[in-house]
């Protein structure tokens, strides 16, 4: 699809969880700035360089419409447009987050998954991943923090992440970035689920 917002995702594997599903991130698309309204473009997901999904998506002020095809199990493709309604909490340091709202349970989420017909929570999809404890949350933080210092950058779930490396490839570099906010969503759900905090 192209256009203004175009953006990728690597992360695919073939395990029956989180990690193995098609997903919208929030954070991913704040920091890149589309979550202003009146942004359009698109997204794509690719594994070993071969594309295996891509979406189009535009921002009203509290809402972002996804349009993708869909094809059900000896089905036809057919033409999908979910409307999801975006959320906000305030920062304990000013400012606002902006959660999605699933459009099946109406729960605060960062992340939805294309596990089906439309974008749900994990929760809805029953999708699981590493149980969510405090060692094994802290574990997904220390990952995260590990690809921030290989990439140069300073430790931290809030901290920036570096500027590419001279001599490394931007396909690496966007794999890796997009690893480090897929294990900080992990890492919030987690929180929010286990003792119901939101940031």
């Amino acid at each position: 699809m192209g256009g203004s917002g175009s953006g990728s995702w690597y992360r695919w594997n073939t395990k029956a969880k989180t990690e193995s599903q098609h997903y919208v991130d929030i954070r991913w698309l704040k920091k890149q700035k589309y979550l202003n309204p009146g942004a359009s473009g698109s997204m794509s997901w690719s594994n070993r360089g071969e594309t295996t999904g891509s979406i189009g998506f535009s921002v009203k002020e509290n809402s972002i419409t996804l349009n993708y095809r869909h094809k059900p199990t000896n089905g036809e493709w057919e033409p999908i447009e979910q409307v999801i309604s975006i959320d906000r909490t305030p920062c304990n340091y000013g400012g606002y987050r902006k959660w999605f709202l699933c459009p099946r349970c109406s729960k605060r989420v960062a992340l939805l998954y294309g596990a089906g017909k439309y974008f749900f929570c994990r929760h809805c999809y029953k999708l699981t991943y590493a149980s969510c404890n405090s060692s094994s949350i802290q574990h997904i933080f220390d990952k995260a923090d590990k690809l921030k210092k290989k990439l140069g950058g300073e430790p931290g779930a809030y901290s920036l992440i570096a500027d590419r490396p001279k001599g490394m490839h931007h396909k690496t570099y966007h794999r890796i970035v997009n690893e480090i906010y897929r294990l900080e969503g992990l890492g919030e759900q987690g929180m929010m689920d286990t003792w119901g905090m939101a940031f």
